[in-house]
């Protein structure tokens, strides 16, 4: 590095920026490339002064605040000159308090807030820009006194929960607020200064209770999920998430005067093309949204490398790859080699990868063909000692990995895992992270760099927006100035430089197609005539049956004539199926499946069920060939749930093994991955999101039924919200399922469920969940 052709670059640029040549964000990339050739020089005074400057002319002193925090460098001058003084001037601006300071274009946006008027904007920016931090600041100047935050997952509610409960840069709001995540909140609970962090589909929930609640402001997190050509989950499963969306954004909009929508990189329609979509556009309009667009500020940079199958590398003065030779080897030993170079200058590496099973596999290659440092330290140690004593399958990739400072991310791995497995990662206990497009679902990591394995997401060909979304994961905020995204799909690189289709928003666009659910949340003018007509329709079967609006509009991703459809098969039941359905309603309420009368429920719900997955296992049966109920047939469902209910994840990973031997007549061993992904995919998506919400209408309906003949009020009336909370949380008990939310083991959820037995169970906690369960404890008591 030649420093005085870099400083003189710098100082051209500028001037450049003072001349109004290059945009505000050139010059954030400028400085912070400068900043990254620099930061492990010896500097003097006069380097720092000058580097003090330059970043706050960037609007982002904190590159300046970095070389002390991470590159151990000494502030060692004294002598202030006006540039110096007018840079300390302008950073007391932007300190929210003596703590806590944001940059320039986080400032901007802040400023925008204003108490006399109406607040709706939408914000896309780049996935550095500090996002979420920004919220809680827009909350502390707008003194709001409701608050609900939406996020997509229970790992970002999770993170966001802990943020506020642990983190002393937050004790404002855990002071100030009631803090909910639980969507069956009760109104004695509720405050006067509440945060409700929420999925969509939990504050669809929270509404169905509280209709006309009083919020003052809402959040909402990744609000490309309204297109499903946008949704990014690598597993191919029927997929709704955009309904939950749509359908939120519906009621907000209606009786809520302050909203912020977020997403990273959305590509804006272009207002006066007549051949784009235009139906984002209107929906912003519509509801008087003003857009905030700072998708090219990447406040950290990022430096795109091709890595060939052969050939000598040189990405900058620190790294280069060797893979001299290597053309004829297999792509998991040129894998292996890449990871070495890098592990040997002690950096750590997201990979990404398409699948769970692809990222398995490619933490075996890392395994068998890089080098890594033996020594592991406590934490990992007690937590891998965690996983071989509960889950007893040290065959398992997962654990495999771990023991050589290797993390496996996706879908299928239990939440509580993943979790740690980032916290591993960001703590430096492990070094190598292969993931799949759960890394790009808001989880905060601090990788320097990132390396490509593939193009795709599952089967499906990655869009722009995911790639730059994947691409952003290179480098933290904070942590680095720059990062590397080192590109071994060259297909990758070309979906990088694309463009995507416009985003759409479907109850915007008269010409798209509507389902039934679309027909309530779509006004008149967006409606066609079929669509109207079948709106009527649908009402007047509502009324035909007299069933109250409050009831049909409960559970809101299901539609009315589905609805209806239950409430038809639970009134034509025999006295016979009744008795059945009595039974296990009381069983029920002690977790105990009574097959018989979950049978009567599965073909009451079975002609509503549209996920292939959960209909091949109602439809498929099994003969009982011992015990009580030996000779009769039962849904396969049956079975895996009742095993779920009884001893858990461990309870589905052992039916599992044990079912697909029988399949095969023991032809072929089934794999504990195979088993382990099998599970999760069962209580991850089948249970937890699927069954639970025909479950749900099922309950309703029946306890609609019920109340009406009994002349009783519907809370009265006895269903089985029990096992609703058990598929929603694994949990029945307040603490239990915010122990669940917060991400902890079985073992831990247990004990607060279980109250009468808690001494017992807590003195079979291991290490790692002792120390989990003090951390838990502490939060929830608090």
């Amino acid at each position: 590095m030649d420093r005085v052709q870099e400083t003189s670059f710098v100082i051209k640029r500028l001037n450049d920026l003072f001349e109004d040549e290059i945009k505000d964000y050139e010059f954030i990339n400028v400085v912070c490339s400068y900043f990254d050739v620099i930061k492990e020089e010896n500097l003097t005074p006069s380097d720092l002064k000058f580097l003090k400057y330059i970043s706050n002319i960037a609007g982002i002193p904190h590159y300046y605040d970095l070389l002390f925090s991470k590159f151990n460098h000494d502030e060692s001058f004294n002598n202030y000159d006006l540039n110096t003084v007018s840079s300390i001037i302008y950073e007391s601006t932007l300190h929210i308090d003596e703590n806590i300071k944001i940059h320039r274009y986080q400032k901007e946006i802040l400023n925008k807030y204003r108490q006399d008027k109406q607040n709706r904007f939408f914000l896309s920016a780049t996935t550095s820009f500090g996002k979420t931090f920004l919220i809680y600041e827009i909350i502390k100047k707008m003194q709001y006194k409701n608050i609900v935050l939406i996020f997509p997952t229970i790992a970002l509610l999770s993170e966001n929960f802990e943020k506020i409960m642990t983190d002393k840069n937050y004790k404002f709001f855990h002071d100030k607020f009631l803090i909910h995540t639980l969507s069956e909140v009760n109104e004695d609970e509720l405050g006067e200064n509440n945060i409700f962090i929420y999925t969509p589909e939990r504050y669809l929930s929270f509404i169905d209770k509280y209709p006309h609640y009083n919020i003052d402001f809402v959040f909402v997190d990744e609000i490309y999920k309204i297109d499903n050509e946008y949704l990014i989950d690598a597993i191919n499963k029927e997929n709704e998430r955009d309904t939950a969306y749509r359908i939120t954004l519906f009621h907000i909009l209606s009786d809520i005067k302050d909203v912020l929508l977020v997403g990273p990189y959305i590509e804006f329609p272009e207002a006066n093309n007549t051949k784009m979509n235009q139906s984002f556009n209107k929906f912003l309009d519509k509801n008087n949204f003003t857009v905030i667009d700072y998708n090219k500020f990447d406040i950290v940079n990022k430096t795109v490398h091709i890595i060939g199958k052969s050939g000598k590398f040189e990405l900058d003065d620190k790294l280069t790859i060797d893979l001299e030779g290597y053309s004829g080897k297999k792509a998991g030993e040129r894998l292996g080699k890449v990871v070495s170079d890098i592990r040997n200058i002690k950096e750590n590496i997201i990979i990404y990868t398409s699948g769970p099973g692809t990222a398995e596999s490619q933490a075996k290659n890392i395994i068998e063909f890089s080098n890594y440092d033996a020594e592991i330290s406590e934490a990992l140690e007690q937590f891998i000692a965690h996983l071989e004593n509960t889950y007893k399958k040290n065959d398992w990739s997962l654990i495999v990995a771990l023991k050589n400072k290797v993390g496996i991310h996706h879908g299928m791995v239990p939440k509580y895992i993943q979790k740690e497995i980032i916290k591993l990662f960001n703590d430096g206990d492990i070094d190598v992270l292969v993931s799949t497009t759960t890394i790009t679902e808001g989880v905060n990591t601090s990788a320097k760099n990132l390396i490509v394995l593939n193009s795709k997401k599952g089967t499906k060909v990655l869009k722009t927006f995911d790639a730059k979304n994947i691409a952003g994961r290179a480098g933290r905020f904070l942590y680095h100035y720059s990062g590397r995204v080192i590109i071994i799909d060259k297909k990758f690189q070309e979906i990088l430089d694309g463009s995507d289709n416009e985003i759409k928003h479907k109850n915007y666009d008269e010409l798209s197609n509507k389902d039934e659910i679309d027909y309530f949340i779509t006004d008149d003018e967006f409606l066609n005539d079929e669509d109207r007509q079948g709106k009527d329709k649908i009402k007047e079967e509502q009324v035909k049956r007299d069933i109250p609006d409050e009831i049909i509009q409960m559970y809101k991703t299901i539609s009315y004539s589905d609805k209806m459809i239950v409430f038809d098969n639970i009134q034509k039941l025999s006295t016979l199926d009744k008795n059945k359905l009595q039974e296990f309603i009381r069983k029920i309420s002690y977790l105990s499946l009574d097959y018989d009368g979950f049978s009567v429920i599965l073909s009451i719900i079975k002609p509503i069920v549209s996920n292939n997955n959960l209909k091949f296992l109602i439809e498929t049966t099994s003969l009982i060939t011992k015990g009580v109920n030996r000779g009769k047939r039962y849904p396969i469902l049956t079975y895996m749930l009742s095993a779920y209910l009884k001893n858990g994840f461990m309870g589905s990973i052992e039916y599992n093994l044990t079912r697909k031997k029988k399949l095969t007549h023991g032809s072929r061993d089934f794999t504990t991955d195979e088993a382990i992904r099998d599970s999760a995919k069962f209580v991850f998506s089948t249970l937890k999101y699927q069954l639970v919400k025909y479950l749900g209408v099922f309950n309703i309906m029946y306890k609609f039924i019920e109340s009406e003949n009994k002349k009783l009020s519907f809370d009265e009336i006895t269903g089985i919200e029990k096992l609703l909370m058990k598929l929603e949380y694994n949990a029945v008990s307040e603490k239990g399922r915010l122990a669940s939310d917060y991400g902890v083991p079985s073992k831990i959820i247990k004990y607060y469920d279980n109250e009468n037995n808690r001494d017992k169970i807590r003195k079979t906690f291991d290490g790692y969940e002792e120390e989990k369960f003090k951390k838990i404890n502490k939060i929830l008591n608090k």
